[in-house]
């Protein structure tokens, strides 16, 4: 799942956000495999007026029947501009070639 949260929001709410999808993978019975932060970057165009945003992506196991409901949990939050869920076919390849940043969860 790649996010994008909108630009401005505060440290502790960005790690608030971060913390708070971890846990709901878990507590739908999934497992949280890889983190990449790839922080603020220009937009190609405006999302709900933000030429920018912070990007985080994540690679996690989920059961199927958890996946809708992550879906309709992630678009009502108003602190995430766009966010997109994708199946990877050879999951043993993510975080092999990419140097990559991680942000630590606030407990």
């Amino acid at each position: 799942m790649m996010i994008a949260l909108k630009p401005l929001l505060p440290d502790d709410v960005r790690k608030a956000m971060h913390k708070d999808m971890l846990d709901q993978i878990v507590s739908f019975g999934g497992e949280v495999v890889d983190t990449d932060v790839w922080g603020k970057r220009y937009l190609t165009f405006d999302i709900k007026g933000h030429n920018e945003a912070y990007y985080i992506v994540y690679s996690f196991k989920l059961p199927s029947d958890k996946v809708a409901e992550l879906r309709r949990m992630y678009g009502l939050k108003q602190e995430v501009l766009r966010f997109s869920i994708v199946q990877v076919e050879h999951p043993e390849l993510i975080g092999k070639s990419i140097k990559k940043k991680e942000m630590e969860a606030e407990a």
